[in-house]
């Protein structure tokens, strides 16, 4: 935790030196910023597997103050044997083939650049193997962008900020599974499909 947070403070000193945001080093200045479109194009994904992609919603469904979000994931290999909570297809809605991914959190940027909270959402959002809490606080430590192709400050970032909110993260997607579980005994398996149950929990980035 110690050196993860020294690392966290060096990369963002670094960044702050140079000027340039996580964001404006994801989306190309060059290029129009479209609602939905995952940024960089097909994910960023490390030789390890872990992923991320950033985008943004319509203005009126983010956060206040918010400009987009990372979301990222882990890779389903590492959860051999474990059932997941819900299952996706295949295929997607729109007919590509279904990643086996698990997704453990998002984190929100303000439209100053600066990060603003980290949230868990439902399956029709990223259309992942739903694992539960407890299996990814097991493995949420493989989470590791290391040698993915991009910017190395981002994706040294973000492999830092996930190890110093450990922790936090775990909580919240425990805070997720209750959330879950209460909704889930209103509609059933419906819940993991239903588009008013979005975001599931919240947290602050607060160092």
């Amino acid at each position: 935790m110690t050196n993860a947070l020294e690392k966290l403070f060096a990369l963002t000193s670094q960044i702050a030196k140079e000027g340039v945001s996580l964001v404006p080093r994801v989306v190309p200045a060059d290029a129009s910023f479209v609602q939905y479109q995952h940024y960089p194009e097909g994910d960023c994904i490390a030789p390890g597997k872990s992923r991320w992609f950033y985008h943004a919603h319509k203005p009126e469904e983010r956060e206040k103050g918010e400009h987009g979000h990372f979301h990222m994931f882990l890779p389903l290999d590492i959860f051999r044997g474990i059932v997941p909570l819900y299952k996706p297809p295949n295929k997607l809605p729109n007919g590509k083939k279904t990643q086996g991914v698990v997704h453990f959190g998002a984190l929100s940027f303000g439209v100053d650049g600066m990060p603003l909270s980290w949230f868990t959402t439902n399956y029709w959002v990223t259309y992942e193997y739903f694992m539960p809490a407890d299996a990814i606080a097991s493995r949420l430590k493989h989470f590791s962008m290391k040698g993915a192709p991009g910017d190395p400050l981002v994706n040294d970032w973000l492999t830092a900020a996930v190890r110093v909110f450990h922790d936090p993260i775990i909580e919240m997607l425990k805070q997720r599974d209750q959330y879950l579980a209460d909704k889930k005994s209103e509609l059933g398996d419906a819940v993991f499909r239903d588009k008013s149950v979005e975001i599931m929990s919240r947290m602050p980035f607060d160092l």
